[in-house]
């Protein structure tokens, strides 16, 4: 009986469908994370400064006195490293779908 069971899973390849949802996945992800992490048409320095306002238009209502505290996730540090780390993401998903089409 379980020779039967490996024989039946060793005749199938990958799933089509699954291979185009991590390649897309894999592209944008890519694509995304080069962007924020060159910083591409000022999307990190953009992103940066909204948060920045967000915080400070939060923090600066009449019950509270001071400056807004410094917020590590808005810097432009932060935001261009999270690219760098979801460009590798896609390079690790477009991998895993070049593992799969030749294995399969």
């Amino acid at each position: 009986m379980p020779e039967q069971f490996t024989a039946a899973a060793s005749t199938h390849g990958p799933s089509p469908v699954l291979l185009v949802v991590f390649a897309f996945g894999g592209v944008v992800a890519l694509w995304a994370g080069l962007s924020w992490a060159l910083d591409i048409r000022g999307i990190t320095v953009r992103r940066s400064q909204r948060i920045r306002q967000r915080t400070a238009d939060r923090w600066g209502g009449p019950e509270r006195l001071g400056a807004p505290p410094a917020n590590m996730f808005g810097s432009v540090g932060y935001l261009r490293f999270l690219g760098v780390m979801l460009a590798f993401t896609g390079i690790v998903l477009l991998v895993i779908v070049y593992a799969l089409w030749h294995l399969g």
